[in-house]
């Protein structure tokens, strides 16, 4: 159990942390303006607040390590989205 709620803990400090570098990082570039994205943007937003959970369920045995991985993958596709997004929709 312990080891579950470290786990717990440190996957929703690494998302907790991409999702404030997310929001900031969106708003600083004036795609909250860009009604297209915002489903977009809610989604991703609701996709790391649950991430953490399914992590630390997922992550025991021989699957910690892919799960590691993967949680890594997608704290660096969120920490660059923003910048995609304002690319992509040249704002």
């Amino acid at each position: 159990m312990a080891n579950f709620i470290l786990r717990l803990v440190c996957y929703a400090l690494l998302f907790g942390a991409c999702a404030y570098a997310f929001q900031l990082w969106w708003s600083g570039d004036g795609l909250d303006a860009v009604g297209a994205l915002r489903s977009f943007h809610d989604k991703t937003i609701l996709g790391l607040r649950v991430a953490p959970l399914v992590f630390a369920l997922i992550g025991i045995g021989r699957l910690r390590s892919v799960a590691v991985f993967i949680a890594f993958v997608l704290a660096g596709a969120a920490l660059t989205a923003p910048f995609v997004c304002a690319r992509v929709s040249g704002v």
